[in-house]
């Protein structure tokens, strides 16, 4: 059996590696991964100063408590944006870029007709627009987008920066069998689908303040009756409901969020930060899935972590491997709804929901239940994880606080 460690108090840490020390390193990490990988849509005009705050802390804590999520709406947009860069090329519009297409999906187009009010539209109702001879291309390049927009290059560098050097410091510590603590191992955790959200949004304007307003002399209910009967059904969000709609393939935001977060008009007056179109392709489902699987790994890594009390230890282990296995099993259902065969009523991560096209009862609850399950569970354990990151600073294991031998890891030639 291996000896119990001596433990010390935060008081009684030394100061080069007192626990300040450690939860500032980790702070500001966790801080600049998240201003950095936020790519919010453009905001509505009337939206206030509150109310854009509240909008991005709330996307900032999803970001910290399941940074998974970003990756898979991150991916969603980049497939999104693919596909519009191959629907304008078709068209003969060479210089479309994936930045445009982010540009558009983000709402940086505003739609103005005489007789309703200007509301944004998307990548997908822009081809169908310029497609049916309604509009012109807008006149904006690459470089105009990206003017408008507020990306930090530097600030991800920095972030990239500090995530490997805190990456490096913990190799280091490991190869010294030095005690590496939970907040560490979180932070690493949450840094893996940071950097793969980053990758995807990589081309996406960051923080664009005023959309594009496209004004034209035809109404919308001329627009609606030369569509036909594909425009027959009333909207939903806005009145292109009908070219917008049909690539979600069947996928609807949670009827609890329809008016949630500042969505109470309609026509909708920005486009939400968690709407995708289309949904995700079984190659991305899958990058989305590995990804959340490395994130849940890394929990494991501080299994053998001497928590100050065996009630601790187990509750730590315990939500570690349940992360592992909600990762492994739960989202590998995501994973397989995006197969032909699969017709199932699923909800995903309780914003979105698709219905089985044969509403049986097994098809209905079958695969709804144990992800709803799984999401809970996952919610729990994400919990307890977060309070005892925090908690086990009060006792830490001496080395904790020793000084890594950078001569014995890099060692002079």
């Amino acid at each position: 059996m291996a000896p119990i460690p001596d433990f010390v108090g935060w008081t009684g840490s030394p100061n080069y590696r007192g626990t300040i020390d450690i939860l500032y390193t980790n702070f500001v990490t966790l801080f600049i991964c998240v201003w950095t990988v936020l790519h919010h849509n453009i905001q509505a005009a009337d939206d206030g100063y509150w109310t854009i705050l509240a909008r991005k802390s709330r996307w900032a804590a999803l970001a910290i408590w399941a940074p998974e999520i970003l990756t898979l709406f991150a991916i969603m947009q980049w497939n999104a944006a693919n596909i519009s860069v191959a629907e304008m090329k078709s068209l003969g519009f060479s210089d479309w870029t994936m930045v445009h297409a982010f540009y558009a999906n983000a709402g940086g187009f505003v739609l103005s007709t005489p007789d309703f009010p200007p509301f944004p539209i998307n990548a997908t109702s822009l081809h169908y627009l310029i497609r049916t001879k309604r509009i012109d291309m807008p006149d904006i390049t690459k470089c105009q987008i990206w003017d408008r927009s507020k990306a930090d290059r530097l600030a991800k560098a920095a972030a990239f920066i500090q995530a490997a050097w805190l990456l490096i410091t913990i190799i280091a510590r490991a190869s010294q069998s030095l005690t590496i603590t939970p907040f560490e191992v979180f932070t690493i955790a949450f840094v893996v689908p940071t950097l793969a959200t980053l990758y995807f949004w990589s081309r996406k304007p960051q923080n664009v303040g005023e959309p594009i307003t496209i004004s034209v002399n035809w109404t919308i209910a001329e627009l609606l009756i030369s569509a036909g009967d594909v425009a027959k059904e009333p909207y939903v969000d806005t009145p292109l409901d009908f070219v917008e709609k049909p690539p979600w393939d069947g996928w609807r935001r949670f009827p609890s969020l329809l008016h949630f977060g500042g969505l109470q008009k309609r026509p909708l007056a920005r486009i939400p930060n968690d709407y995708s179109p289309p949904p995700p392709t079984g190659k991305e489902a899958t990058i989305v899935w590995v990804v959340s699987v490395v994130h849940a790994m890394i929990h494991l890594v501080s299994l053998s972590f001497p928590f100050p009390t065996q009630t601790e230890t187990i509750l730590w282990r315990s939500c570690s491997l349940i992360l592992l296995v909600v990762m492994v099993v739960g989202s590998l259902v995501p994973v397989l709804s995006t197969q032909p065969w699969f017709d199932f009523t699923f909800n995903l991560i309780w914003i979105w929901t698709r219905k089985a096209k044969k509403d049986t009862f097994v098809r209905r609850w079958l695969f709804r239940l144990p992800a709803d399950a799984a999401y809970s569970i996952y919610i729990v354990a994400r919990v307890i994880i977060f309070v005892e990151i925090f908690l086990a600073f009060r006792a830490m294991p001496k080395d904790v606080y020793d000084d890594i031998q950078w001569t014995s890891f890099w060692p002079h030639v």
